[in-house]
């Protein structure tokens, strides 16, 4: 029967087929949805358990363009899309999703794309984060806000405030991955095209917080507090309250040294995130006092931090990297540092030597290069500030 000719419910059918039979890693996620018909979602839409779909959409793709259209569901959920919006804009996390999607699929041979599916090479590779924090505010897309980017949305598989039942729909989409990946590798053996293959190892990549693992590294890094009235919550003052502030066993030193050679002033937001963060962690009590440091080639100027201030990063400079003045002047007047976390985009030759204490490296810039050079650092570990 012609393909025109077929029921609405049966073009998904045969679309699933193909799958099965050409990519049957994405056939095995899409088994896992229940499919609804759903005139108000004017194209197709997930939220990790269903396949929500417009018949009108779908009667208007081919059988291939439908297959790229399931595909690209899949990877919504495969991705964790519908767990990680937070409180970003939904047109516009939709649109930054489908960029860091269709890109991946088109490049594994996943059907076609429609024609008014968003696609730039600019963004393949990096992290739905990554593209949001890129893209023009006004990103107006080419479809509907249910769908800005015309090739099936992702919804949100519970409200931003419930964590528990985000962090249980990861769970579930991870377990479904492995398993997917698991019955694909076990039907293509040796004829999986190499495309497809790196497609599904970054699928089953675990998805890094970088938050959790610099707040882990500044807790391991940092002594035991307790509360005193004799030292008062210094942030509370200014709003008339008196509450007791922290007092640790010993001095928690933090170095927070900002790479300026120029780079950071394109990743202002990678740059406000870390910003906050560290000011978390502060507020918490597990630091004592914090030290940023601003260098280049050569540390340029510096600035302390005691518990109760706010840290506020405001780089100036630019010009050459070199890590070795940084660490020179570590060794010369922060003997008691704790710590170092080194803000920058890694692209230097020159790490100089190893200081007295644990380092990260905060690594802002396109994620897609991050493996690399977090590879040849010398010493230390690299988290990426791109998601």
């Amino acid at each position: 029967m012609a393909w025109k000719d077929l029921t609405t419910d049966k073009k998904i059918v045969s679309a699933k087929a193909s799958l099965m039979f050409n990519h049957p890693f994405f056939a095995t996620l899409a088994s896992r949805l229940t499919t609804i018909e759903d005139p108000a979602i004017r194209t197709m839409a997930t939220d990790g358990r269903h396949l929500i779909y417009s018949p009108d959409f779908v009667d208007g793709l081919n059988r291939e363009e439908l297959t790229f259209v399931l595909a690209h569901e899949v990877m919504h959920n495969a991705l964790e899309h519908h767990c990680r919006r937070q409180s970003r804009d939904p047109k516009r996390w939709n649109i930054a999703c489908d960029y860091a999607i269709n890109g991946e699929l088109e490049e594994a041979g996943v059907g076609k794309m429609p024609k008014c599916g968003l696609i730039d090479p600019t963004y393949t590779g990096r992290a739905a984060e990554e593209i949001y924090a890129l893209l023009p505010e006004d990103s107006g897309g080419k479809g509907d806000g249910q769908d800005p980017g015309g090739c099936g949305g992702v919804l949100d598989a519970a409200g931003p405030g419930d964590q528990a039942a985000l962090k249980e729909a990861a769970a579930e989409v991870r377990v479904a991955v492995r398993q997917a990946a698991n019955a694909a590798t076990g039907k293509m053996a040796g004829s999986m095209p190499e495309s497809m293959k790196k497609l599904i190892e970054k699928l089953l990549a675990p998805v890094v917080d970088w938050q959790a693992v610099l707040r882990r590294f500044i807790d391991e890094n940092s002594n035991r507090t307790d509360y005193a009235w004799t030292r008062p919550n210094r942030r509370m003052l200014p709003h008339g309250l008196i509450l007791p502030g922290q007092i640790s066993d010993g001095i928690s030193h933090i170095v927070i040294i900002c790479d300026t050679s120029g780079s950071i002033y394109g990743e202002p937001e990678a740059l406000n995130r870390f910003n906050a963060e560290i000011n978390g962690a502060f507020g918490d009590g597990m630091i004592d006092k914090i030290t940023v440091v601003y260098a280049d080639a050569r540390v340029s100027s510096w600035h302390e931090f005691q518990r109760g201030d706010e840290v506020k990063l405001e780089p100036t400079g630019g010009g050459g990297t070199a890590f070795a003045d940084s660490f020179r002047w570590v060794a010369e007047n922060a003997n008691d540092a704790s710590a170092v976390i080194y803000l920058t985009d890694l692209y230097v030759n020159e790490f100089g030597d190893e200081p007295h204490c644990p380092v990260m490296w905060a690594v802002y810039g396109d994620s897609r290069n991050f493996a690399d050079l977090a590879a040849a650092t010398p010493f230390g570990e690299a988290i990426s500030l791109a998601a």
